[in-house]
């Protein structure tokens, strides 16, 4: 009997949170994600040979990582000092800052943890804490400083360092020497991702792949009115089209990929699964002989339908569950659709469930399909593509119990068979064609959570203005300030910044459209331009009674714990 094959694709990435001219890290999350997810997903397949998986380490993470070995700290870091020498603006960051991790999920399994955050008077959004301020003693401040950075560290981690365990079970009343095992459990942790994703690597159990340096639309870099083919009538700002960008960012990406890895990179995950049929033919031109999109993209190629009843199984699954050459402009690429549905069922919904019946309702899912395509030409390949680290500390103990079980039972099982994408089609090429690939995203089939708001308008506006500055002064100012520029204005291209703007909460979004402006000037600043006026101004504005944010260390940036699919 045909066993059905599953590919697993985790992204990893995390956007450049640095301020270039500062040197200053605003945001932890690469930090904190590290200690918590990049490393124990991968190191989590130590238990079980059988299973096979990809990952995509993008770029800006690895290159923050190594930042963080060298010595880089963020502005969570820095109300790490003693006690005694914390001023009242860093306990109030403190205060707003260091419950960033989910309330139910994580906070209130330990008890000292959640006495803190009542006395801090669970205030999830950046508010006063005054009265909080004046309730806290020194040992709260330091309680809250370990339990936080504790937290952040993956729970199996925990479990099974004899400090870590120790210190969970002691709970209160911290001491410095208590802290400063922390952190250098987390650094310990952080000095391990690469290596740990290497020693996978090199014996084939998994497949490591790339993405766009700083994790750009490639699409819209290509050309901007490609959103108009998936949105035909949308308000675009002014055209911006640099297809030398999207090149450049993929070659650094490889070249940052062979440094790290010792290797060339098969597959390219394309930002936010965006594509087009010039991004194919880009991605073709370098080298890489796959990618990965949604099914949503698919169902557009061909002007079909992917067909679900009511449980959400797919009806015409021979035409979802199985790779596709894609033919663009000459070139030729491998894609990839993942199944929309499963892989936002491990994203968003398995951490409502228990964990025995989140499990059996995947494997039971994978089933369904094996026998749908049972009497169709196979093999077949289920593609599950997803954020590595933004959905598990929703679940219950994080990705512990999940995964374990998960793995566990298709390590098991004799039917459905876990392979890495590079490994499926060396031995399975693709016998369908598609000619006229559709150009959109995971979200919704387009682009517009990246562009046609008028925030985001406005930002493309900022970034068209830049890159045309970059121009002018080619040729005639040195070519290391030429490449300092270039290199903010690279960043700024980013997906993250038009993302969040128009899409997300004030307070959640202004951070990132704060850290874009500043990226901008960077830009002019290093070739010895007068930056526009505007660049000081920010794009959007608080709601009612919400303060505006202020780019200062002592304001701060706050919690991201919305999860996001790509």
């Amino acid at each position: 009997m045909q066993p059905l094959y599953i590919a697993f694709v985790w992204n990893q990435h995390q956007p450049y949170y640095q301020d270039t001219a500062k040197k200053e890290y605003i945001m932890p999350w690469v930090r904190l994600h590290a200690t918590k997810d990049y490393y124990q997903m991968a190191a989590i397949l130590h238990d079980y040979p059988k299973i096979r998986q990809t990952f995509n380490l993008t770029p800006s993470l690895l290159a923050q990582l190594d930042d963080y070995l060298q010595g880089a700290d963020d502005y969570y870091l820095r109300v790490m000092k003693p006690v005694s020498e914390l001023t009242r603006e860093e306990k109030r960051f403190m205060l707003q800052h260091y419950f960033d991790i989910h309330w139910d999920r994580v906070v209130a399994r330990w008890p000292r943890y959640h006495q803190l955050l009542a006395k801090q008077g669970r205030c999830k959004e950046p508010a006063s804490v005054e009265e909080a301020l004046e309730r806290y003693t020194d040992q709260d401040y330091l309680d809250l400083q370990v339990w936080f950075n504790l937290v952040w560290i993956d729970p199996e981690i925990r479990q099974k360092d004899e400090q870590l365990s120790a210190l969970q079970k002691k709970g209160r009343n911290f001491t410095e020497d208590d802290k400063k095992l922390v952190l250098s459990k987390q650094w310990e942790i952080i000095s391990r991702v690469v290596p740990v994703h290497k020693e996978l690597f090199d014996r084939g159990q998994i497949e490591l792949i790339t993405t766009p340096f700083y994790h750009p639309i490639v699409p819209l870099l290509i050309d901007s009115r490609t959103a108009l083919r998936a949105s035909p009538g949308l308000h675009l700002p002014g055209t911006f089209s640099y297809p030398e960008d999207a090149s450049e960012q993929t070659v650094r990406a490889i070249n940052h990929f062979r440094r790290s890895f010792g290797d060339y990179p098969r597959g390219v995950w394309p930002p936010e699964q965006a594509v087009s049929p010039e991004t194919v033919s880009l991605f073709a031109d370098l080298g890489f002989t796959w990618t990965v999109t949604d099914e949503d993209i698919l169902a557009r190629s061909l002007h079909t339908e992917i067909y679900r009843d009511g449980f959400g199984h797919v009806l015409n699954a021979d035409v979802l569950y199985r790779p596709y050459r894609v033919v663009a402009d000459g070139r030729e690429l491998t894609v990839l659709f993942r199944d929309h549905h499963l892989s936002d069922r491990i994203g968003f919904v398995y951490h409502h469930m228990s964990v025995e019946t989140a499990v059996d309702d995947l494997i039971h899912r994978l089933h369904k399909i094996r026998e749908s395509v049972a009497h169709c030409h196979g093999p077949h390949l289920v593609t599950l593509a997803l954020d590595g680290e933004n959905a598990w500390e929703w679940y219950p103990n994080d990705k512990q119990d999940f995964l374990h079980r998960l793995y566990h039972r298709l390590s098991q099982d004799k039917l459905l068979r876990t392979v890495t994408v590079s490994e499926f089609l060396e031995s399975y090429p693709p016998t369908c064609q598609i000619n006229n690939l559709h150009s959109g995203s995971w979200v919704d089939h387009s682009v517009t959570r990246w562009i046609g708001s008028t925030s985001k308008n406005k930002l493309w506006e900022m970034l068209l203005a830049a890159r045309k500055m970059l121009e002018d002064v080619r040729g005639n100012i040195p070519p290391e300030q030429l490449l300092r520029a270039k290199e903010n204005l690279f960043i700024a291209e980013g997906s993250d910044y038009p993302w969040w703007v128009d899409s997300m909460p004030y307070y959640m979004a202004a951070p990132f459209e704060s850290l874009f402006r500043k990226h901008l000037l960077n830009a002019y600043h290093e070739c010895g331009r007068k930056p526009p006026a505007y660049l000081e101004e920010a794009v959007i504005q608080p709601q009612h009674g919400e303060p505006a944010w202020v780019d200062d260390p002592l304001t701060g940036p706050t919690a991201m714990v919305h999860a996001k699919t790509t």
